[in-house]
């Protein structure tokens, strides 16, 4: 038998809806109680490490539910890699299925929204630093001073690394910020009545949530679309908002189109 083999019938077996009948063909039956004990572990790092993504949806539902909710996700989609910080990223739209089908989260559908707020949050905190971000062929925004008019507009600015947009129906931000009391962005300002315009990004070594107006998010959107700084001039977005993103260091550099392959 090679190690192989029994390696891939382990890994099945211990899966939430895996089938151990081809490791205990493998097994001494003294060993095969054991199985359950290594399948708990399994899924109790599973749950600890969404516990950490999605602590405040774990305190909206309970740590019952939220359990169970894990348990049901996992069965959906097994972990495929290593590194638990990776994990997670679709619960949102798993959980936005489970509140359509489920009349227990009748009062809870902002609850995927909650969600996704809290996995954006999780990837800005492990998010690379500009730093790292900013080798060649990246250069940093004040080199833009440095090129002629006509190669500045084949320019592409860059947006931080940690920085992620969100466009949500729900105040979700308000449930979060109420959980997280140190956080330092302003919550009260700029609430539009259609949608909620969301960035997250870090400060320091914490990752924040801020919220923006529907014309500040459609700049966003166009940079993070890599259009040049000709095609956002000849579009009828309001490019005065490209001083306040400077000011709040969310522009940290820029390419060219040429070199963005």
């Amino acid at each position: 038998m090679r190690l192989a083999d029994w390696q891939s019938a382990f890994i099945y077996a211990l899966k939430p809806q895996g089938c151990a009948d081809s490791l205990i063909q493998l097994v001494n039956e003294r060993e095969q109680d054991r199985l359950e004990v290594y399948r708990n572990n399994a899924f109790q790092a599973i749950l600890s490490a969404l516990q950490l993504v999605f602590p405040v949806c774990q305190t909206v539902v309970g740590e019952t539910c939220f359990t169970q909710l894990v348990k049901g996700y996992a069965r959906q989609c097994p972990l495929n890699d290593s590194n638990l910080n990776r994990y997670g990223q679709n619960f949102a739209h798993w959980l936005a299925v489970e509140v359509r089908q489920h009349q227990g989260f009748k009062e809870l559908q902002y609850l995927p929204e909650l969600a996704q707020l809290e996995w954006l949050l999780n990837q800005s905190y492990y998010a690379m630093d500009v730093e790292a971000m900013m080798q060649p062929p990246n250069s940093r925004l004040e080199q833009l001073a440095e090129l002629n008019e006509e190669e500045q507009q084949q320019a592409m600015l860059l947006l931080r690394p940690d920085l992620a947009l969100l466009i949500c129906h729900y105040p979700v931000q308000e449930i979060w910020h109420r959980h997280n009391p140190s956080s330092q962005s302003n919550i009260s300002e700029h609430i539009d009545s259609a949608a909620y315009y969301l960035v997250t990004h870090r400060i320091g070594f914490k990752a924040q949530c801020s919220l923006v107006k529907q014309p500040m998010m459609q700049l966003l959107q166009a940079l993070t679309t890599g259009q040049t700084l000709a095609q956002i001039t000849g579009s009828a977005l309001d490019l005065s908002l490209l001083t306040e993103l400077i000011e709040r260091q969310w522009i940290c550099g820029f390419r060219f189109v040429a070199e963005a392959g």
